[in-house]
């Protein structure tokens, strides 16, 4: 069922984006996997193809996109990059803002609407995109972080009708906590048992399974949240 078909990947040097380009690679896919670090250790294979692309940086990934797209048919792209941003609203510049904004949002538009037209074409595609909790419910101290991904699940929503009679797949995930690096950078991350988050290889999976369904169904939305909620404020671990 891979034989011959490329997916690109955004975020893919890192948590989700990571383990779903290794998955999909070893399940015979070619991976074309976008992110500021380009290739990684662990996408050393002949049938990965690392893009070096900022994706704050609209106009350079235009530039780049184009590129790739020359001579070049893409059969799935699956947003997974994203940056968090937490705080009281007073606490972020609108540099800040518009930085999550292009990054979580803008971008994933920017790549799609490169891809549409040869996928309308050929009358086939799949188009996956790593949503959020924080899509379905606001959250304390998450007001630009949900405005992206409540952004992110409308666009997905949307784009799911105006693509279903030309035989593109628009498919949603959207994780609870996930262990992963994205918390990194934070004050706060999931409790330290297996239980109280999500594992970025059972968001990859799901992705799998998303790609091998019937091109005649489309799994418009999962929600997966870890069995026990518990946040560390404070802690790495």
């Amino acid at each position: 069922m891979a034989e011959g078909q490329t997916v690109l990947i955004s975020g893919a040097s890192s948590g989700i984006g990571l383990a779903t380009a290794s998955l999909l690679l070893q399940q015979g896919y070619r991976v074309i996997g976008l992110s500021r670090r380009g290739r990684v250790a662990q996408l050393e294979h002949d049938n990965f193809t690392a893009l070096a692309v900022d994706l704050d940086d609209l106009q350079q990934l235009e530039a780049r996109l184009a590129e790739l797209l020359e001579g070049r048919d893409v059969d799935a792209f699956i947003h997974s990059a994203g940056q968090g941003r937490f705080g009281s609203l007073e606490q972020f510049s609108r540099q800040q803002m518009e930085s999550a904004l292009r990054v979580n949002l803008t971008s994933a538009m920017v790549i799609c609407r490169g891809l549409l037209p040869r996928m309308r074409k050929r009358a086939r595609g799949r188009l996956i995109f790593i949503g959020s909790e924080s899509a379905l419910a606001a959250g304390k101290k998450g007001a630009i972080y949900c405005a992206t991904k409540f952004g992110l699940r409308g666009f997905c929503l949307s784009l799911r009708e105006d693509c279903a009679s030309d035989g593109i797949q628009v498919s949603l995930i959207n994780p609870g906590m996930v262990r992963s690096p994205f918390f990194d950078d934070l004050s706060f991350a999931p409790g330290a048992r297996p239980e109280n988050a999500v594992a970025v290889t059972d968001v990859a999976n799901l992705v799998l399974q998303i790609m091998h369904s019937s091109p005649h169904i489309v799994i418009d939305e999962i929600n997966l949240s870890p069995r026990v909620k518990s946040i560390d404020f404070g802690s790495k671990t």
